[in-house]
């Protein structure tokens, strides 16, 4: 069976990663908002974000509840302001969008915008389910989907991984390039026997997964009310701690994201 990896296709700017689940509380957009993050912050990546997330709106409403801590506090709104002016640009935006107007959607924000975004990250919705939602999932050129080492949940996922595998290479107009799955919230001291057959499963049926892990941390839910600026994890305005995130495997997992969808600081 052909991957999707060996389409040849004209690289299209700018690029379009997804994030989908096909299991709530995977981890799927608290995954996606440590990305952008990292990748715009301190990467040097510009790049929009799209909500897809129905009524989750997890960018959305993280961006709300920072803005109005920001707000709340003297001593945040000046470190703040210390840290974009030094920076020297505004915060990345996020838009909401469904997944059948999303890429219309994105088409007329980038057309309306003089800003160049290299990078578009859609958070999907938590389940893969809809017409509309497979549309959307061939029409980005990357997807990450976070998985556990829960059997039941793992079959659902690589269903879905198959079935957009299969409908990038039947289609000749699908722009899906490629899809990953990516071990999340690994705990060290468990047993690894399921991930290793579902990543030995993985190499058999020609899926793409990761070689970073991501580990399980309580680390993950630390936002600017909980950590101020030195102690943040989560946030939309900020990169994750460094020294929070060392123990996660964040750092790896984001340099091979890089590397595998071909994604560049926009000085290169």
């Amino acid at each position: 069976m052909c991957k999707m990896t060996m389409k040849q296709e004209t690289k299209k700017q700018p690029i379009f990663l997804g994030f989908a689940s096909q299991k709530g509380g995977v981890g799927k957009s608290s995954l996606a908002e440590v990305l952008a993050s990292v990748l715009y912050y301190e990467k040097g990546v510009s790049l929009l974000v799209v909500d897809c997330d129905g009524t989750q709106e997890s960018f959305f409403k993280l961006r709300q509840r920072e803005r109005r801590i920001i707000e709340g506090s003297e001593e945040l709104t000046a470190q703040m302001g210390q840290f974009f002016s030094k920076f020297g640009k505004p915060a990345y935006p996020i838009i909401r969008s469904t997944p059948k107007e999303a890429i219309q959607d994105v088409e007329e924000y980038l057309s309306s915008h003089n800003t160049k975004r290299s990078l578009v990250i859609f958070d999907f919705p938590g389940h893969a389910e809809t017409a509309d939602l497979l549309e959307l999932s061939i029409e980005v050129d990357y997807i990450i989907t976070p998985i556990e080492a829960d059997p039941q949940s793992l079959v659902s996922s690589f269903a879905y991984a198959k079935a957009i595998r299969d409908l990038g290479v039947s289609l000749s107009d699908a722009r899906i390039k490629d899809l990953f799955l990516l071990w999340n919230k690994i705990n060290r001291s468990a047993s690894t026997v399921v991930m290793d057959y579902y990543t030995q499963y993985a190499k058999d049926e020609e899926i793409n997964l990761f070689d970073a892990r991501i580990y399980h941390s309580v680390r993950f839910a630390r936002e600017l009310g909980q950590g101020g600026v030195k102690g943040v994890f989560r946030s939309s305005y900020l990169p994750p701690a460094l020294a929070l995130r060392q123990p996660t495997g964040i750092d790896l997992w984001v340099h091979e994201v890089m590397d595998k969808c071909q994604i560049s600081p926009d000085s290169l």
